[in-house]
């Protein structure tokens, strides 16, 4: 493609580094996962526990389906590949400005698109959860204190305080996940970008359309006048 200039050069090498650059992101957001079971296991039984277990559990199936998706879009990119070859080498330079033709991969860019969409919200359920607990807990805490300073003829507290050590260690990976999740999310945005740019190189200009509609027009018309002429000299 560089070779003979092909306009869709840089637009696809720039969606096939987005490409690999979603497997590396995924492959962290893999570690991720664990680091989140082992922060869990840790954890003493809990109504929040076993909560944030059926999350990971949840988060685990999403990122399942990514890796199956992101394989079947490596697969599509190559084959893709192998196609544009063939029709450059059966009809030359020309066939290179309609790779995306060969592609055939907004549809698993865009279910890829879905999926992040749902870690994302997977993520954003834990946090949730793990704040909620740690505001009941520090809420009750405070209430506990503020029963012994009265007993003690003192004045009561008010200040809540943020999340403990506990909360801070356990939402981390999640936290993490989700920036994971949101980068890679912007790298599929750039992918899809690039996609159309390469869609929009193969198809025809605007003008040419509109003559070749006319032609088409034209010669149909043309084509309606000559009928009648016709059906009478048969008679």
């Amino acid at each position: 493609m560089k070779q003979h200039n092909s306009p869709g050069r840089e637009d696809l090498l720039a969606m096939c580094q987005q490409i690999a650059g979603l497997e590396q992101q995924l492959n962290s957001a893999l570690e991720e996962l664990s680091v989140m079971r082992q922060e869990l296991a840790q954890a003493r039984e809990s109504p929040v526990k076993r909560a944030l277990q059926k999350t990971v559990e949840g988060l685990e199936k999403v990122t399942k389906g990514l890796c199956t998706r992101l394989d079947s879009l490596k697969e599509k990119v190559v084959e893709g590949c192998k196609k544009t070859l063939v029709a450059f080498r059966e009809r030359g330079a020309s066939a290179l400005a309609h790779t995306a033709e060969f592609l055939h991969i907004r549809p698993a860019l865009e279910g890829i698109s879905r999926e992040l969409e749902k870690n994302i919200a997977f993520d954003d359920k834990a946090l949730s959860i793990i704040e909620a607990a740690s505001k009941e807990y520090h809420e009750a805490g405070r209430h506990l204190k503020n029963l012994v300073r009265a007993v003690q003829g003192r004045e009561a507290l008010d200040d809540p305080k943020g999340p403990g050590a506990l909360a801070r260690g356990l939402s981390l990976p999640f936290r993490q996940d989700r920036r994971l999740m949101c980068a890679m999310q912007s790298r599929t945005a750039g992918a899809l970008k690039r996609l159309e740019h390469l869609e929009q190189a193969a198809r025809p200009p605007i003008r040419q359309t509109m003559e070749e509609c006319a032609k088409l027009a034209k010669a149909q018309e043309s084509k309606e006048r000559a009928a009648p002429a016709v059906s009478r000299e048969a008679r």
